[in-house]
């Protein structure tokens, strides 16, 4: 694995901003099954400006790559994603900052973990909740149990990746704790959660490019 510095995290997050966009219908349909059905343009809105200003950054670092996502959300999304992830990206960017390269499994399990937290302090739902916390905390937990192990970085993010997809996978049972899918209760069991899934979509598209 090439080491992982400024251009080559931006490139990560530019892809993720294709991933997203490419799967914006699907996340929608995901969406209207329980909620308001915009989950895939509200997160296509904010990773295609992100991909703009992503592609205009001049020598970036891990720091800034992160903290230019989080400034895409904060000016461009109103739906309750672009909160959450205004706060994911920039905790991102405090965990990396400093930092040239982020080449073990321990940095991006702390850059995981950071957005994790990160996102239940502003949504304040918790594991089995049914969003996108059962995607994203898996994934940190796992990660963090690697980087333990000693884990290289390609190991480690592929199990963040396989954690991630059991999460959403979980979802299908769970009744929604948060949002407006919370007042359907019973009623919602059953139905894949759409945030989750953007969100294993980042978490997966993320690990493919750092071993591109």
């Amino acid at each position: 694995m090439t080491p992982i510095d400024g251009p080559k995290v931006t490139a990560a997050l530019i892809t993720v901003a294709n991933v997203i966009e490419t799967n914006k219908d699907y996340l929608c349909a995901l969406d209207s099954d329980v909620g308001d059905g915009d989950h895939g343009v509200s997160m296509t809105i904010g990773m295609r400006t992100a991909r703009k200003a992503l592609q205009a950054l001049q020598n970036p670092t891990p720091e800034t790559a992160f903290r230019t996502v989080a400034e895409a959300f904060a000016d461009e999304v109103g739906a309750a994603s672009g909160a959450l992830y205004e706060g994911a990206f920039e905790a991102a960017a405090r965990a990396a900052a400093g930092k040239a390269t982020l080449d073990t499994s321990a940095d991006w399990a702390t850059i995981y973990e950071a957005m994790a937290r990160e996102m239940q302090n502003v949504g304040k739902a918790e594991l089995g909740d049914k969003t996108l916390l059962d995607a994203w905390l898996p994934a940190a937990n796992a990660l963090r149990e690697a980087a333990e192990a000693g884990a290289s970085l390609s190991e480690g993010l592929s199990r963040a990746t396989a954690a991630a997809l059991a999460g959403v996978e979980s979802t299908k049972h769970l009744i929604p704790k948060r949002g407006r899918a919370s007042r359907l209760g019973e009623r919602a069991r059953g139905y894949q959660d759409a945030g989750a899934t953007s969100a294993w979509l980042i978490i997966k598209t993320i690990e493919e490019s750092l071993n591109s």
